[in-house]
């Protein structure tokens, strides 16, 4: 069985790096090694697809001394007119209140099968009952759902 190394795992990492960024800033520029650094990074976005037709640019910025920041705030504008006119915005928009909806259901319909007298002393039953092998986990959460009228 071959074993990738701490090489191997730091590479994956970068990877992964790369296919969250929507824009990268190579901040303090002006430092020796900038230029390999930018290569480098241009050489991994060249493997990354592009999301949604947006390519991931490389800013070179030198925050100290403000070099960069007004390019770094055009790409920024440029990155948001794109996320809006490609409709990325509105589906990222409706997934949040998806999943949010979710979560208040899921809350509320807890809320309704455990609460109430004994809601917690008799899943706490169940449980024992499953762990024992009494009784199966499709049962038990059917008898939860029986019992608080959500069984349809």
């Amino acid at each position: 069985m071959l074993v990738p190394g701490l090489g191997d795992d730091i590479q994956n990492m970068k990877a992964g790096l790369m296919e969250i960024g929507d824009i990268f800033v190579l901040n303090k520029a002006d430092r020796e090694g900038a230029d390999r650094l930018e290569q480098q990074l241009m050489a991994m976005l060249s493997l990354v697809m592009p999301r949604d037709g947006w390519h991931p640019p490389i800013v070179r910025a030198v925050a100290t001394e403000n070099k960069g920041i007004e390019e770094l705030a055009e790409t920024v504008a440029k990155f948001q007119k794109h996320f809006e006119s490609s409709g990325q915005r509105q589906r990222k928009h409706i997934e949040h209140w998806k999943n949010r909806l979710i979560e208040l259901l899921e809350s509320r319909l807890l809320e309704r099968a455990l609460g109430g007298a004994g809601g917690e002393a008799r899943l706490a039953e169940l449980a024992a009952e499953v762990a024992d092998r009494k009784k199966d986990p499709f049962s038990a959460v059917n008898e939860i759902l029986k019992k608080s009228g959500l069984h349809g």
